[in-house]
Order: C-alpha cells, then sequence, then structure tokens
C-alpha cells in the first residue's frame, strides 16, 4: 500500500486556502497548513505564522518526512486603498509574490524527491485587469504569472509542475464584492464564484491526471476576462 501524499497549503486558515485544504483531506492528503489563524480544518497539521518567512515553511517542511507531493501557495494580502503607500506597497509584494518565491526555494528538493506539484493562487487582476484602487496587488499578481512559468523551467528536470489559478470574482472575505454575489453584471455566468470551485482546479492541478501541464495559468473567472469591458452581459 503506497503512502499518503502530502501537501503544504499556505493560508489554510481561510477562503481559497482553506477550501483546498479540506478537499485534499478529504481525498486522503496528509496536509500541513500554514497560516496566521490557527482555526484551520480538523485533521490539517497547523504550522502557525507568516507564510513569507521562509523559517515557517520549513517547519512545515519538517513534518513531511522529505518528500513533498504538493504545494498550495494561497496566502495573500487583499487589495488595499493607498496605491501611494511605500510601505504598503512592500508588505504586500512580500508576502503575495515574495513568499511563494520562498516557499518553492525552501520545498524543492521535497518536491524533486516526490515528483511533486505546485500551484500559486494568483487572480486576473493583473495578469488581464488593472487596479487603480491597488497597483501592489496587480503588480504582485502579474509577477505570479511570471514566476511559475520561470520555476516550470527550473523545476522540470526534476520532474517538479509549477502552475498558477487565475481567480476572478470569488465569493470569500478577502475582498467584499461590488454587486451582489449571484447578481454579476460583469460576469457572463451571472455570480460569484466560490472557494471551493476554485479549491477543485488547484486539486486538478496538482493531480496526475495534469500531469502533462507545466507552465500554466488556468483562469477561473466564471467568462470575466472575455467579456466587453463596456457591455456587461447580463444583469
Amino acid at each position: 500500500m503506497s503512502e499518503p501524499r502530502t501537501a503544504i497549503v499556505t493560508g489554510a486558515a481561510s477562503g481559497i486556502g482553506r477550501a483546498t485544504t479540506e478537499r485534499l483531506l478529504r481525498d486522503g492528503w496528509q496536509v500541513a497548513g500554514i497560516d496566521l489563524n490557527a482555526d484551520m480544518p480538523a485533521g490539517v497539521r497547523a504550522i502557525i505564522g507568516d507564510a513569507a518567512d521562509s523559517t515557517v515553511i520549513e517547519a512545515a517542511l519538517d513534518t513531511c518526512a522529505g518528500r513533498l507531493s504538493g504545494l498550495v501557495c494561497a496566502a495573500g494580502l487583499a487589495p488595499n486603498a493607498n496605491w501611494d503607500d511605500e510601505a504598503a506597497w512592500h508588505e504586500l509584494l512580500r508576502v503575495d509574490l515574495t513568499g511563494p518565491f520562498q516557499a518553492v526555494r525552501v520545498c524543492l528538493p521535497a518536491l524533486a524527491a516526490a515528483h511533486g506539484s505546485v500551484v500559486f493562487v494568483g487572480s486576473i487582476v493583473g495578469p488581464v485587469e488593472g487596479s487603480s484602487r491597488s497597483p501592489a496587488y496587480a503588480a504582485s499578481k502579474s509577477g505570479l504569472e511570471g514566476l511559475a512559468r520561470s520555476l516550470a523551467l527550473v523545476g522540470a528536470p526534476s520532474g517538479v509542475r509549477v502552475n498558477v489559478v487565475e481567480p476572478g470574482a470569488i465569493d470569500t472575505p478577502l475582498d467584499p464584492p461590488r454587486f451582489p454575489v449571484n447578481d454579476r453584471p460583469d460576469v457572463p455566468l451571472g455570480r460569484m464564484g466560490t472557494a471551493d470551485e476554485v479549491a477543485a482546479a488547484i486539486c486538478f492541478l496538482l493531480s496526475d491526471d495534469a500531469s502533462y501541464v507545466t507552465g500554466a495559468s488556468l483562469r477561473v473567472d466564471g467568462g470575466r476576462s472575455i467579456a466587453p469591458p463596456a457591455a456587461p452581459t447580463r444583469r
């Protein structure tokens, strides 16, 4: 009988990170979760700390016995309204972009030992849309695309795949919606997505079904990125 697969999920206490953790646990994975909030799903190996701190990532990795089948970087700061605040700029990029880099840097040998898979949680903000409210958020999420492609090249000789999911309007506490959850004129499917729907995409990218997928960006946005910006498709 093969040993259970092991994953590290950052941001495991809420939103997309929590939904991904819960799904992996249901699927029989062993999960080490990293979050500043201790309220993580039952059954997770909880590591309380800053997901952008390499020592915290190392502590999570220590629970994985040297082999890591999955790394999901879901921790992140929400867009902020102080676009010209230099300290806020640096902190958002530290958590949302440098954090995932640090996680892969620390975990790559264990990922290589298991021919594991990495998934970054990005956003359509940045790669598709600009943000006058939070350029730092858009810059960090754009950066995740380039980071994923580059680390996919770094990891390929060791069989490590690196991809990014790019959610659109998702019903989580991260960013309050501008419209009602089930009445989104800016989304062709007419509603916000759920954290579980994004988790399903993440788990696909972690799975053997995606064994030939690396360096890719998978948008989970209900069609928002293809809708004409001046002509909402539904009301």
